[in-house]
């Protein structure tokens, strides 16, 4: 985009949604009374130290030198004897688990982060979080990136209930090892642009690497890494038909048998056959992979945006660059996303101490003093456009590459949540556009093509699309069936041109 979000659920949907009405009624533990006023609960007593609790899974909350720790910690030295933060950093499981039982006792905290696989508008139905409004000044709210917030998304009936944490993310980027393609006698500067120039490439640094460095490298053994890879270069021939979930938002329609995935998993199996896949890749998780590039063993590393601090933090000394995966032609490509999302922090409706919590978010959780932290630990970009380009907030040069590549290949897709809320209803059903029901998956399909012991690739993509239609179909006959009023029509957006961003007006046209 012109810089202008795993289902492991411990919580069925309609459990911690029984759960939630039952334990709406009553007031309990740090909880409290029922919100009154234009901002709700009780007012701070003068000399006493508000407590806020802070529950979150995210690993940017983990240890004392987290970012969120450090934001922490400064936050409370400033307002010591006024408010007091305590934040808890939790694995998803476990704190999936941790938000039920809270539910359920009526002891949620101030401020936690929705869990998954959870129908958000019936979260704001049940009443357990509050709106933003009323707590964070507009201000506050104009700093994000134009469609960070959208009504059916993160804003229901005009009021804003959570924000962005992260901002632009890019799912696929091809990393090169500057040393192993020196070493190779290729230039270390001049990385591959077209699909054939990154065949050739790889080839020569197998053929000098006598069995000990590879051409290239990606976690073929993980969920997920190999469809990251296969869509990633689809993306590179048609970019309606590479989204991550294989859904094109422009026809309405799975494209995993189209003629971009066919033509991607080719050619990975092109690299196979050149012997430019480094063997152990077939049995690599993502750690193993990043630490293998780093340590010089292959030259190119197909993985995401989450893979350059990684590299920084666990082989220091690796000189790398990253670019744009190859296309076909050399064009660069462009890639899609979208900002608004309802996965983020929250505040309990029942939180004694209102004022307080605005405070916090706006002055901590979701301000420069995390950011300019958060941004400074490389993990990603902020969702907050002026430090993003603020280039002295970066850790280090390959950061400002980073940005550029995030600024110059993501476009902002179509959501079918912004044109009708009432299709969470059918992702709730499914289980989202994925549908981690349908087995084997996409990612098991690919692993099974690459290793070998799928022999019609063709075949085997075009059965699972089939199977991908069909629970799609039946999901939203489903709810239709139950009087969900939504259709087909949803989920695709005619007037979509995919190598520019969706914005308000091609919604508002869109519905007309």
């Amino acid at each position: 985009m012109k810089l202008k979000r795993r289902t492991i659920s411990a919580i069925t949907a309609a459990t911690f949604a029984a759960s939630v009405l039952a334990g709406c009624s009553g007031s309990g533990g740090d909880g409290g009374g029922k919100s009154k006023g234009d901002a709700g609960g009780a007012s701070q007593q003068p000399g006493k130290e508000v407590v806020l609790r802070v529950w979150g899974p995210h690993d940017f909350m983990k240890g004392d030198e987290s970012p969120g720790q450090q934001m922490v910690k400064i936050f409370n030295e400033k307002y010591k004897g006024s408010i007091r933060v305590e934040m808890k950093y939790m694995p998803w499981a476990e704190y999936n688990t941790a938000i039920q039982a809270a539910v359920t006792s009526n002891d949620l905290p101030d401020i936690f982060n929705l869990p998954q696989n959870i129908d958000f508008q019936q979260v704001v139905a049940s009443k357990w979080i509050r709106p933003l409004d009323g707590l964070v000044s507009d201000a506050w709210k104009k700093q994000f990136y134009d469609g960070a917030f959208a009504e059916g998304v993160n804003v229901i009936g005009g009021k804003t209930y959570t924000w962005p944490i992260f901002g632009p993310q890019l799912n696929q980027l091809l990393y090169y090892n500057k040393d192993v393609l020196k070493n190779a006698g290729l230039d270390p500067e001049k990385p591959p642009k077209t699909w054939d120039e990154l065949r050739s490439m790889a080839k020569t640094v197998t053929e000098k690497g006598k069995g000990d460095i590879f051409g290239a490298v990606f976690a073929m053994a993980e969920n997920g890494y190999a469809t990251n890879t296969v869509t990633g270069f689809a993306a590179g021939i048609n970019n309606l038909e590479a989204s991550i979930n294989g859904f094109n938002y422009k026809t309405g329609a799975y494209t995993y048998g189209s003629k971009a995935i066919s033509d991607s998993v080719k050619f990975i199996l092109d690299l196979k056959k050149d012997g430019s896949i480094l063997p152990s890749a077939y049995n690599l998780k993502h750690p193993e992979a990043g630490a293998l590039f780093g340590q010089g063993k292959a030259a190119f590393l197909f993985d995401g945006r989450w893979r350059m601090w990684l590299i920084k933090r666990d082989t220091p000394d690796a000189k790398f660059g990253m670019a744009p995966l190859p296309t076909p032609t050399g064009e660069p490509m462009i890639m899609h996303h979208t900002l608004a999302t309802n996965s983020g922090f929250m505040v309990n409706d029942k939180t004694k101490y209102p004022e307080a919590v605005g405070k916090f978010i706006e002055e901590g959780l979701a301000s420069d003093l995390f950011y300019e932290r958060f941004m400074k630990s490389g993990v990603a970009l902020s969702p907050i456009e002026k430090l993003n380009a603020d280039k002295s907030k970066y850790p280090y040069p390959e950061y400002e590459t980073f940005a550029k590549l995030h600024q110059d290949l993501l476009r902002l897709r179509p959501d079918p949540l912004v044109r009708n809320p009432e299709v969470v209803k059918v992702l709730v059903e499914i289980g989202g556009m994925g549908q981690p029901k349908i087995k084997p998956s996409f990612n098991e399909i690919l692993q099974a093509i690459i290793t070998g012991a799928e022999k019609d690739p063709d075949a085997a993509l075009k059965q699972y699309n089939e199977k991908m239609t069909k629970g799609f179909k039946d999901g939203l006959d489903k709810m239709k069936q139950s009087g969900v009023k939504v259709e087909p029509g949803d989920f695709s957006f005619s007037n979509w041109d995919p190598k520019k961003d969706y914005t308000a007006k091609d919604y508002e046209a869109v519905k007309k």
